[in-house]
Formats: structure tokens, C-alpha cells, sequence
């Protein structure tokens, strides 16, 4: 299930921005949901199995769900066998070349987000070879989000929403001074379910550890 963009009215009209035409408010809650999955990882999909038809083709697709875009990949997994993370610099300090690198799997990266990179390149074919937990966001023409987000986190994403309407020049509900305040409080709340998403995710990413900001 999903809720349309109209779910939101309730948080975000009555707070002084009554004069918005509801087509602008659509598109601020639009691109508030777009920004919060971006940046906090919460929304997540199974993608659809990926088969290895062509052997020595480390290179796939995605197929995210309808009107949904990756936003990066969780958990990468070829033949039931959970592959590690790694940046393509890491990936090209251990391959000489790692284009032409075939055996097992046992690493992925991303160089675009629409597509995932396995190494070495598989030298089997294999059915639904490749699962693998992605975080998505919605598209720019996307008319709907996920009931879970909508659940938990209307406040939040209104919040984000408000925020675009009062930066609006040259509208009666300008107010910089409203639209900053609302945006740190988004801001903020994308940082604390950042955080808890990453360590509701067991594994740390490219060994990397993160510097995440806490607000009280």
C-alpha cells in the first residue's frame, strides 16, 4: 500500500501555508520525500534476482520497483553467498585489472547507482544468481510513497515540505526565517534515521567508519 502526496495536507496546510496552491504542495512533498530517502537510506526493497546468462559479465542492471530509484545497495548477495562491499579504488588496489578478473564473486561496487558491479566477473551461468537489499527513493514522477515511511516519518518529511513552501519568493507565505527553522529540524531528523538505519544494518560499509550528526 501507499499514500498519495494529499496524505500530507494535513501537516502541511494548516501551518500558515493555506494560500499554496495544492499543486505546489504536492511537488514540495514530493521532492521532501525524494530528499529524505536520498539521504536516510530507511526506504528498502528486494530487488528482482538477477540471472547470469552471459558468463564473464560482472556488470547488471537493476529493476527497482515501479516509479522507484536506487539510491545505493545494502546487501549484494551471487549464489546465496553475501559479497563484501568495496569502493573501486579498493577493487582496483587488488586487481591489476579487474575488468578482466573471472572466478567466484566476491566483492561488489557501484560506479552508478542504476547498476552493480560484482568481481570478479562470474564464470558460470546461474538463474537468479544475484539478490541483493536496496535503499530507493521515489521518482520525480512518482505520485505515492510507501505506507511505512508515511508512518513513521509525516512529521518529518512535512517538515521538509513546509520548509520549500516558505522559501518561496514572491509568495504570500514567504518566511526565511520559518523555512530555516523547519529545515533544521528535517535536517536533523534525516540525520537520526540515517543513523539508526545504519546500525539496524549489521556490517559496516567499505570499512569506512562514519561521522554521523547528533542533534538533540
Amino acid at each position: 500500500m501507499a499514500k498519495v502526496w494529499s496524505a500530507f495536507y494535513q501537516e502541511v496546510i494548516p501551518s500558515g501555508l493555506g494560500d499554496a496552491p495544492l499543486s505546489v504542495v504536492d511537488n514540495a512533498v514530493r521532492n521532501a520525500t525524494i530528499e529524505f530517502c536520498d539521504r536516510s537510506f530507511v526506504l528498502r526493497a528486494e530487488i528482482t534476482p538477477i540471472d547470469v546468462l552471459a558468463a564473464d559479465t560482472g556488470e547488471y542492471s537493476w529493476t527497482p520497483p515501479a516509479n522507484r530509484k536506487v539510491v545505493r545497495a545494502e546487501r549484494v548477495f551471487f549464489n546465496k553467498k553475501e559479497l563484501e562491499p568495496k569502493t573501486p579504488d579498493e577493487i582496483s588496489d587488488m586487481y591489476a585489472y579487474w575488468p578482466d578478473a573471472e572466478g567466484t564473486p566476491l566483492y561488489f561496487m557501484q560506479q552508478r547507482v542504476e547498476k552493480i558491479i560484482i568481481v570478479p566477473a562470474p564464470n558460470i551461468d546461474m538463474v537468479a544468481a544475484i539478490r541483493a537489499t536496496v535503499s530507493i527513493k521515489p521518482t520525480r514522477a512518482a505520485a505515492d510513497i510507501d505506507d511505512e515511511i508515511w508512518e513513521k516519518y509525516l512529521e518529518t518529511i512535512a517538515c521538509g515540505a513546509r520548509a520549500r513552501l516558505y522559501f518561496m519568493k514572491n509568495m504570500p507565505y514567504y518566511d526565511p526565517q520559518k523555512a530555516q527553522a523547519e529545515y533544521s529540524i528535517f535536517e536533523a531528523a534525516i540525520s537520526m534515521a540515517a543513523l539508526k538505519a545504519f546500525h539496524g544494518h549489521v556490517r559496516s560499509r567499505n570499512n569506512q567508519t562514519r561521522g554521523w550528526r547528533r542533534f538533540l
